[in-house]
């Protein structure tokens, strides 16, 4: 079960680092942790403070980002299942970039497992729903979300 994120107490580097921690502990989403970390607008931060939040963010993603390299590498040695654990890791924190989803539409698709693939793809849909209601700027949210919208006919198609 995800739990609601919390405000951290402190907005040191370290403290936002332990905070960032904890909520993951807890089922926070590392992309909602980001999210939060850079939304500044309805925050007065020091500079101090947005610094500290960005270093934080990067890490966060830093730690997504590497995953879908290591799986890109880990399909490209023949690993796919190892592969696949990585990216459903960066769908369980809601990971805004379509890699990871693409990837596993494209190997359970493969893999027959259409089900699978759908799921996937729907959950994308939704993240890029999430992102395009906050107006996050990304021109890139429509046409992915087109084109997952349009495997998703197509997979229905291919389960009935």
């Amino acid at each position: 079960m995800k739990r609601v994120l919390t405000e951290p107490a402190k907005r040191t580097e370290k403290d936002l680092r332990q905070w960032s921690n904890d909520q993951i502990a807890h089922g926070v989403p590392r992309q909602t942790i980001w999210n939060y970390l850079l939304d500044w607008e309805n925050r007065k931060l020091s500079f101090e403070e947005k610094e500290a939040s960005m270093n934080v963010a990067s890490r966060l993603l830093d730690i997504m980002v590497d995953r879908n390299l290591r799986g890109k590498t880990l399909e490209a040695q023949g690993e796919e299942d190892k592969a696949i654990l990585l990216y459903e890791e960066n769908v369980s924190d809601l990971f805004g970039g379509d890699y990871p989803y693409d990837r596993l539409r494209v190997i359970y698709t493969k893999r027959k497992q259409l089900t699978e693939a759908i799921r996937v793809c729907r959950t994308f849909i939704e993240i890029t729903d999430l992102l395009i209601k906050k107006s996050s700027g990304r021109s890139d949210l429509n046409p992915k979300r087109e084109r997952f919208i349009s495997w998703i006919e197509k997979l229905e198609k291919k389960s009935s």
